[in-house]
């Protein structure tokens, strides 16, 4: 199921966060580890990259503070 976000944009693969939508990316063989990447919904731009959703989250949280 597609959700729409603030800027009209549709999520169809990941998950919004706060104002951002988080996405996997897969395994990603040169590095030998999967990656996630974090948008800001409202500017369009890559802001963080983990290799964990759970590291996304924790640095989504820690930018408020």
């Amino acid at each position: 199921m597609e959700r729409l976000n603030n800027n009209g944009k549709f999520i169809s693969r990941g998950y919004a966060y706060l104002h951002f939508e988080i996405r996997n990316h897969g395994y990603y063989p040169p590095d030998k580890c999967v990656w996630w990447e974090a948008i800001n919904i409202n500017t369009g731009e890559a802001e963080y990259h983990a290799h964990r959703k759970r590291d996304i989250k924790q640095m989504i949280d820690n930018k408020g503070n």
